[in-house]
């Protein structure tokens, strides 16, 4: 069977290394330059013989195969066009996140390392974020200058981007497939649009609609993967990079040494994202030998990037947005959003699951793929943020599991168009393709606005991070630290 072929994927090689660099050096540069000498030193030379041992013990025997030029060419020439069709760099129209992007980026070019604000009412403060996306491009804005940052930028998410799509590709044995069905998967986002603009059939006005959403922690989906790096790279692509090396570790080798180092690196990324990411682990307990979570490289190399990176978010301001859906709901609007988003959102996902239960097409992938499924049932229930952060982030890696089962459920021998729940399952994975596929396009055709630092300074006012407002919520408050945390105190330079 397909799914048995699919499943004696040995460890690759070639990503290996080069995604754990990645995902490795800005926790270089941070230690180096913003945490003091005594501590991020030893701290950063700690990584750098972890990294080293870790890769000498994944050095894999049997390496999987690699691809022939023409499959190469085609990932990496995709890995470009998606890359720039995202804004990384501003060389197509950019969404509205990367206001704060790019002033991440100037704050990160034109102030002293670590960077410190003077708020609007006179009070201090400092920049308390998931740092391992900027932290590259901005250096070489230091040394370059300005000019330099979309290139920077875009060579910086490129990389990043081409290595997963490598990996996605060599999933299983046909490629091009592989990396298709994975980039278009996605949740029926048109469903939930719908239900955003039509009152809920008519029976709410779609203000009313949205500000119950928002206030739910409901109104932003699932996002399909485009969506994801469009708006959200610094998040998107550690969950990517991090669940490869996690399945490649955990779930190929069955070898837990440098799984902590691993996912201690990825914290500096986004914290959010790490606790996704933990779904991997724990749906390989009962197949690794868990006495190998103690080896040097965890003990020595995670314990010290965990200590550090643990003082420096704890720093950070207390967001107020958070608590229990039904705790929000003064009337209890829950009982109607939540099944309604879960629908909407989950309907590819909770497909895949009743075809696993009848024909088992996941093979060993099933305690993940069922693991991902009950974490992204469970996440909107808890609001974290504004936006429902929290939801946003940590739903990443499980979305990740999703489309890799649904690779395996396309590819298996038992799938048959003649079967009911496969034609609900490919109708509905056509309906969410439809967003991913029509979003480049849509952006490139009909979005004229200008979300450059230039256009910032002029339109709003807003020269750093830390000046930036909404009347509805206080952003920038999710990206500050308080002076008398320990990480202001003890740990920053």
């Amino acid at each position: 069977m397909e799914t048995a072929k699919a499943s004696q994927t040995r460890v690759n090689g070639r990503f290996f290394p080069l995604a754990l660099v990645y995902l490795a050096i800005p926790n270089l540069i941070f230690l180096a330059a913003w945490v003091r000498p005594w501590i991020g030193i030893p701290a950063a030379i700690m990584v750098v013989i972890g990294s080293v041992l870790l890769l000498r013990q994944n050095r894999p025997g049997e390496p999987c195969p690699g691809l022939g030029r023409i499959n190469l060419g085609f990932v990496l020439a995709l890995a470009f066009y998606w890359t720039l069709l995202a804004g990384a760099g501003g060389f197509v129209p950019q969404e509205i996140d990367y206001i704060k992007h790019n002033l991440i980026f100037h704050d990160l070019i034109h102030f002293a390392w670590p960077v410190n604000y003077t708020l609007p009412d006179g009070n201090k403060s400092y920049l308390c974020y998931g740092l391992g996306y900027y932290l590259v491009p901005a250096l070489g804005g230091r040394i370059l200058g300005d000019a330099a940052m979309p290139a920077l930028t875009f060579l910086w998410t490129y990389a990043g981007v081409a290595l997963f799509f490598y990996w996605v590709a060599t999933f299983t044995r046909t490629p091009k497939t592989s990396l298709l069905i994975f980039l278009l998967f996605a949740a029926t986002n048109l469903g939930l649009l719908a239900l955003k603009h039509s009152g809920v059939f008519g029976l709410m006005d779609t203000a009313q609609v949205g500000a119950t959403l928002s206030h739910l922690g409901l109104y932003h989906s699932y996002y399909d993967f485009f969506t994801k790096i469009q708006f959200q790279p610094q998040h998107g692509l550690v969950a990517w990079l991090g669940l490869a090396l996690f399945y490649e570790m955990l779930w190929i080798k069955k070898d837990p040494r440098g799984a902590v180092f691993v996912w201690s690196a990825c914290l500096l990324w986004s914290p959010m994202t790490c606790l996704g990411l933990l779904l991997v682990p724990l749906a390989a307990l009962r197949r690794v030998p868990w006495r190998a979570y103690f080896s040097p490289v965890n003990l020595a190399g995670g314990g010290i990037l965990l200590a550090v990176m643990g003082i420096y978010f704890q720093g950070h301001v207390a967001l107020v947005d958070r608590g229990f859906v039904w705790n929000l709901s003064s009337g209890g609007e829950w009982l109607v959003f939540y099944p309604l988003f879960v629908a909407f959102e989950l309907s590819p996902v909770l497909l895949l699951f009743l075809i696993d239960q009848r024909y088992r097409v996941l093979g060993e992938l099933r305690p993940l793929f069922l693991l991902a499924t009950g974490w992204l049932l469970l996440l909107p229930l808890w609001k974290i943020g504004y936006c429902g952060d929290l939801r946003l982030q940590a739903g990443t890696p499980a979305l990740i599991l999703a489309a890799l089962g649904a690779i395996r459920c396309l590819q298996s021998e038992l799938f048959s168009l003649k079967r009911p729940l496969f034609i609900l399952f490919l109708g509905c994975l056509l309906v969410g393709a439809v967003y991913p596929i029509g979003r480049p396009w849509w952006n490139l055709t009909t979005n004229r606005k200008d979300y450059s630092y230039a256009c910032t300074v002029q339109t709003l006012g807003v020269r750093t991070l830390a000046e930036y407002q909404d009347p509805n919520c206080n952003f920038a408050a999710q990206y500050l630290g308080r002076p008398d945390s320990a990480a202001a105190r003890r740990l920053l330079r």
